[in-house]
């Protein structure tokens, strides 16, 4: 079959005829053809980490890679007194042993003044990071193919005042995560607030923020007995009542019989769904050589923060970026994630409310497929599932008796070095990331291992088309031992 389909799509790349002459005007198209190979079964870490899904774990495949665009009318967002639009779609078509058919980007949005709305799924990350080198964003880094949304938000950093000493941006949206292993049809709640202090003109700004994510809502799988409501519980929490404590972020105890017919509330008397979020902070410096971003994001997932028992993980960056000239390094940035502490190894089950320990992320005692989407992690790609650590023995017990999807490995100590770079004509990315990982406090398997990975990514132009070349390594640790290499290129009308 693969000796019909490559001449075709070849063809298809070389001589875009209808493209070029599609009555979309106003809208960018481009077309991408490429392949992924290693040494090993596997993706590469660097090869597949946040890349919005495209990117399967399986390698050796070709992919054909397509998208149209249109953005705001530039003259009517200045204005901010006209209403403008935009659209985007992509698809990609991953072609091997196994075909994979997707469609990372379907949207439609509106823009009136500072605000927006939008309905479809679009590539975005979430939380104060340097959005264009960071290893990832905790709670939301692109890891995984996007989640489709209904949004309203304010995406750009906007003056209520007429000081301009304070801006404002945040978004709230509802999504839908569709059915998974445990839970059928469920739902995303999703919002943010974040601040910046300080006037356009001050070389110091100062920025803070929050993130709030909760699924909520569907049905179990499989209906089950709950001894402490002495219910069997066929649905979870999904009335206009449960949505506004989701909303509000208010406590519900487990003897709450308004929710028992709406669903079971579970946690230690906690909040209905499974709540987390990350708290941010950022310092931010306008140089005359060089724009410095330094920023701190807190995670919280069981109260574990607002006792300060788990204050010590989180993801904490640098990010320098050059203003002077356009050859050489133009950015770098440094960061270090810690998940390991998850506010110790004692749980509130012993009757010490503050310790909170055992925070177990990116897991849930209901939605067991936990903090994932189409079984890829949507939060930082260091706490992977178990199938995607593919340099454990997943044969052995008692590794073989979980999902293989279940977050094992969530508690990580990772650094990661990222350079940008130009030279004449041809952009270059460096990573290197070396962690430490510890497994997982509920799970008796002793682990401590280390992984070195390693990404070497060159993009240059030739004549109409642009050619992107990755090559990526891991040693033989929490991964498979395996050098990779992607070649794509890609055509823009």
């Amino acid at each position: 079959m693969h000796r019909y389909i490559y001449p075709f799509l070849f063809g298809l790349f070389i001589h875009p005829i209808t493209v070029a002459q599609s009555p979309l005007k106003k809208a960018t198209y481009s077309l991408e053809a490429g392949t992924f190979l290693s040494t090993a079964p596997s993706t590469p870490f660097w090869l597949r980490s946040n890349q919005y899904g495209e990117v399967p774990l399986a390698s050796n495949y070709f992919t054909l890679r397509g998208q149209i665009e249109q953005e705001y009318d530039s003259i009517a967002l200045a204005s901010k007194k006209k209403l403008t639009y935009g659209y985007g779609l992509r698809a990609v078509a991953n072609l091997s042993t196994t075909n994979q058919f997707l469609l990372p980007e379907w949207y439609g949005k509106v823009r009136y003044g500072a605000f927006e709305l939008y309905a479809g799924r679009r590539r975005e990350i979430m939380g104060l990071v340097d959005s264009t080198l960071s290893a990832g964003s905790f709670i939301w880094s692109g890891n995984a193919l996007p989640l489709p949304k209904l949004q309203i938000s304010i995406p750009d950093y906007t003056y209520p005042f007429k000081n301009g000493l304070i801006a404002l941006k945040g978004n709230f949206a509802h999504g839908w995560f569709g059915s998974g292993d445990s839970v059928k049809n469920y739902y995303l709640h999703q919002k943010s607030l974040y601040f910046r202090l300080g006037k356009p003109q001050w070389r110091f700004k100062f920025h803070g923020g929050i993130n709030h994510q909760v699924q909520w809502g569907g049905r179990p799988t499989v209906p089950f007995y709950d001894a402490i409501t002495k219910t069997t519980v066929s649905k979870f929490a999904n009335s206009l009542e449960a949505y506004f404590n989701i909303v509000a972020g208010l406590p519900v105890s487990y003897e709450d019989r308004r929710f028992v017919t709406g669903g079971q509330v579970y946690g230690e008397g906690n909040r209905i769904g499974n709540n987390l979020g990350s708290v941010d902070i950022a310092l931010e410096y306008e140089g005359t050589g060089g724009h410095w971003l330094v920023y701190r994001q807190s995670v919280y997932e069981d109260g574990s923060l607002y006792y300060l028992s788990n204050i010590s993980d989180g993801l904490s960056g640098i990010s320098w970026q050059n203003k002077k000239g356009r050859q050489g390094i133009r950015k770098i940035v440094v960061e270090y994630l810690q998940t390991s502490n998850q506010g110790g190894p004692y749980s509130a089950r012993i009757g010490l409310n503050y310790l909170r320990g055992q925070d177990n992320y990116f897991n849930n005692g209901v939605y067991e497929d936990g903090w994932v989407y189409r079984r890829q992690t949507m939060g930082t790609p260091f706490v992977m599932p178990l199938r995607y650590s593919t340099g454990l023995p997943l044969n052995e017990e008692p590794l073989q008796s979980l999902n293989p999807y279940y977050i094992f490995n969530n508690r990580v100590q990772a650094f990661t070095v990222s350079v940008q770079s130009q030279i004449q004509r041809v952009s270059l990315t460096t990573r290197v990331s070396n962690s430490r990982n510890f497994g997982n406090y509920r799970v008796d398997y002793p682990l401590s291992v280390k992984q070195l990975s390693l990404q070497q990514q060159v993009v240059f132009p030739i004549r109409q088309y642009t050619v992107l070349t990755t090559f990526a390594y891991d040693n033989a640790g929490l991964l498979e031992k395996n050098l990779g290499v992607s070649l794509l290129v890609k055509r823009t009308f």
